[in-house]
């Protein structure tokens, strides 16, 4: 039961079996969960909800890793939902910097997320190709939603200025 459970959390209620691009279509998935989240709670709750899915998706990957074929599958896409979630969670500080529709933000965030996630640039690259098991699988996300709080940092400070 635990074990089915885990399979529908790691990929995104079935998102990941998808056979053509799961990890967009978990990204997209993110942006419009995280849109209707946004106008019935606080971002700190929606916070909250990340952080706990961040560390129950390690206990999910250990306990069902031997389930997937690879060092990182497809499959997984709950490491695309957390990593799209934080740039997202930047929402309040882009509103300061240039204020716009939330769907605007949440768009740009999507198109940068995909871009470093495909792209992989330094240290991405080195995360995904080095590390392995729950880390390597969930921090290579991480990375590029950093990256992406980075650029939409920037873009949005240069727009408001």
């Amino acid at each position: 039961m635990i074990k089915k459970f885990n399979l529908f959390f790691l990929t995104l209620f079935n998102i990941g079996k998808i056979k053509y691009a799961p990890g967009t279509i978990a990204s997209a998935t993110t942006c419009l969960i995280f849109l209707l989240l946004i106008n019935f709670f606080d971002i700190l709750i929606i916070l909250f909800l990340t952080l706990v899915i961040f560390f129950y998706s390690f206990i999910a990957i250990n306990n069902s890793y031997e389930s997937f074929d690879s060092n990182d599958p497809q499959e997984i896409v709950i490491d695309e939902f957390i990593g799209q979630m934080l740039p997202l969670l930047s929402l309040p500080v882009y509103e300061t910097l240039y204020p716009a529709p939330q769907f605007y933000y949440c768009v740009t965030a999507f198109i940068l997320f995909r871009i470093f996630d495909i792209w992989k640039p330094f240290p991405i690259d080195y995360v995904d190709n080095n590390i392995e098991g729950a880390l390597g699988i969930i921090l290579d996300d991480i990375l590029a939603g950093i990256y992406t709080i980075i650029i939409l940092t920037i873009i949005f400070f240069f727009l408001g200025a």
